[in-house]
């Protein structure tokens, strides 16, 4: 989370934070599968990496030898649509290094480690998997782009970096599902940008910048790629917009949209029609309802409360939308725990387990990914 509760850990480590989490809920000893994806989470303050298994039933299962070693501060890590690569952005090492994703869950690292000397903010793969996108620096962000080879080196793509206006820091770019679009938020400067992404890797500025509320980060787009929404931290609401066929952003209506304190990064379901933000310093679980004009109204029994003694820094959704994993940012357990959460059709979430531990500490930013089935 970036808000208020940490923002003296941010300036220590030049606006960095944690993530971190597992969970464990998995069926019964009779009826236990083997995994056919995996949950990456990685850790700030801990300097290192987590990996868990899920299998078919949402059931949790910790790799061995995970939690892995890592550099310090990852705030962001990103994977290949594969499943094969990892890469993890380290905001105090000011480095960005890669792994491989074994058959088994295992982390080795792949032969990347670009050394910066400077905070390495957000990643982000581009939906083909053939580029990662990365944010760098302090106070003033630029954006760099690098070819993703066969092997999961990274390999300058030529384009020059960019600038991104203004303070900007903490900026976490995401991409539009086509890949023709990059769109971040400025922390500092309270804006929201699009850029069209060329072929060269180049970007540029669509339209004017649109303003957010405070401190806006995690931006989120629907799978559809119609609407982006992002998480106003300090003012605790959510901006919704509609995104144009060049990429140019509109409010969407009645936006924003009132969360709990310290919204934290929505996540969507695959159909484009619900949208789950956890609260850091509300201790729920937000959930709305995606109108057609982009339009968010709460789900039953919204919003859905959190496991106690923690702050909530993310929530990662299955594809098939039946159950969601709440990963701990902050908790008076030390290290962070998944909790899993069971999907109902009408949207709303109800707790179905006990949390797993899985050794980080302090969870913060887009460091949670699940891979894609194998």
């Amino acid at each position: 989370m970036f808000g208020n509760m940490v923002a003296l850990s941010r300036c220590a480590a030049v606006g960095v934070a944690t993530l971190a989490a597992a969970g464990w809920l998995g069926a019964a000893p009779s009826q236990a599968v083997a995994p056919s994806r995996f949950l990456v989470v990685g850790g700030t303050g801990s300097s290192n990496v987590a990996v868990l298994g899920v299998d078919s039933h949402c059931g949790l299962s910790t790799v061995a030898g995970s939690p892995f070693p890592s550099g310090t501060g990852a705030l962001s890590v990103a994977v290949t649509p594969d499943g094969r690569n990892v890469y993890v952005a380290q905001t105090v090492s000011g480095a960005l290094s890669g792994y491989r994703l074994g058959a088994g869950g295992g982390l080795t690292p792949n032969g990347v480690q670009l050394d910066f000397g400077e905070p390495v903010v957000g990643i982000v793969v581009t939906p083909d998997g053939s580029r990662l996108f990365a944010t760098v620096g302090g106070l003033t962000n630029e954006i760099r782009s690098y070819t993703i080879t066969s092997d999961g080196s990274l390999a300058p793509t030529g384009a020059a970096p960019l600038r991104i206006p203004g303070l900007s820091a903490l900026t976490m770019p995401v991409f539009s599902p086509d890949g023709r679009f990059l769109f971040l938020a400025s922390y500092v400067q309270g804006q929201v940008f699009s850029y069209a992404v060329g072929a060269d890797s180049s970007l540029t500025l669509v339209g004017d910048a649109q303003p957010g509320g405070g401190m806006p980060t995690l931006p989120a787009v629907t799978p559809d790629g119609r609407f982006l929404y992002v998480s106003n931290e300090t003012t605790g609401d959510l901006s919704g917009f509609a995104i144009g066929p060049d990429g140019s952003l509109t409010p969407t209506p009645g936006s924003r949209y009132r969360t709990a304190l310290e919204p934290h990064g929505a996540q969507i379901t695959p159909d484009s029609k619900r949208l789950y933000l956890p609260a850091a310093g509300g201790g729920v679980i937000d959930g709305f309802a995606i109108a057609a004009d982009g339009a968010l109204t709460p789900l039953p029994g919204s919003p859905y409360a959190a496991a106690g003694g923690a702050l909530v820094g993310r929530v990662i959704l299955d594809p098939e939308a039946n159950c969601a994993f709440v990963i701990d940012a902050l908790t008076v357990h030390g290290t962070s725990q998944v909790h899993t959460y069971a999907l109902a059709a009408d949207g709303s979430m109800a707790p179905t387990g006990g949390p797993i531990d899985i050794g980080v500490v302090f969870s913060d930013g887009p460091s949670g990914v699940l891979t894609e089935p194998r």
